[in-house]
């Protein structure tokens, strides 16, 4: 976002590729667009010290065994995060905690305190909004309802991560499938190449990839990465027909309004025969 703004954006990244929990062509695609905006990025590196003065930070890293000193009017520090709960007292009330300080809950999200509940980011689960909305279902199904509801019930829960533009993932990417020993078909165009996709173009970006993990012998949907304009929006679609049993084929076959980026769907997916 800085970078948009005319700021000279510099990431240094510990990792050996960013994004190393996606896929290598997503995670490119996204790191390609991050560059169009003049940002810098550095992987495999070591932060040894930061100091400020009046006239801003300096940053001294390794990467390759060379040392590097980076000068900086501001340094953000993207770490993690770790559960807010120090200092609530827990332990006078004796609810167990684990390693990271999150509050240790069941799949009704109860503690080992009959009638203490933790919902949100102080449980430990995906640290997103919506997830603590969904929560508070959980409980108010124990303490209002009839009981059903639990954590269990969290199928195909989409994330977003608010690049420009944005990149929206749900389900398993090609290497985890993989890693399950799934056999799959994977469909994948970049978003410039898909002819039934005009939005972005007329909007004037468009950049991006997107990517389905289908289920060779059932036609499920295992996952997608959505890389472009409205993504955020689509991919809730996508997460939608994955809980309901919706095989690749029948997504691929609805009828969408024109013009959007929805309409890539019949595209993409078509890629599957």
């Amino acid at each position: 976002m800085s970078a948009q703004f005319g700021s000279k954006v510099t990431v240094l990244d510990r990792g050996s590729r960013a994004l190393s929990k996606e896929d290598p062509d997503v995670a490119r695609e996204v790191e390609s667009c991050l560059e169009d905006t003049g940002a810098v990025i550095i992987s495999s590196v070591s932060v040894h010290s930061i100091s400020q003065d009046e006239q801003g930070a300096t940053v001294i890293y390794e990467r390759q065994g060379e040392v590097h000193q980076l000068q900086a009017d501001a340094v953000l520090i993207a770490l993690g995060r770790v559960p807010n709960t120090a200092g609530l007292g827990l332990e006078a009330a004796g609810v167990q905690t684990g390693s990271r300080g999150e509050v240790a809950v069941d799949e009704f999200l109860a503690t080992n305190i009959e009638g203490i509940y933790a919902l949100g980011d102080a449980n430990g689960g995906p640290q997103f909004t919506y997830v603590s909305l969904d929560d508070h279902r959980v409980v108010a199904s124990q303490l209002l309802g009839d009981g059903s509801r639990s954590t269990n019930d969290r199928v195909a829960v989409p994330f977003t991560i608010f690049t420009t533009p944005p990149l929206a993932r749900v389900g398993l990417s090609e290497e985890q499938a993989a890693h399950q020993g799934v056999e799959t078909r994977i469909a994948v165009k970049k978003v410039s190449e898909i002819a039934a996709m005009p939005r972005p173009k007329i909007v004037g970006d468009p950049r991006g990839i997107i990517k389905f993990v289908v289920d060779a012998r059932s036609d499920l949907i295992l996952g997608a990465a959505l890389m472009h304009v409205d993504s955020q929006e689509v991919i809730n679609l996508v997460a939608l027909a994955m809980r309901m049993g919706l095989t690749a084929s029948a997504l691929r076959d609805q009828i969408f309004t024109h013009p959007s980026s929805t309409e890539a769907l019949n595209e993409v997916l078509g890629l599957l025969g």
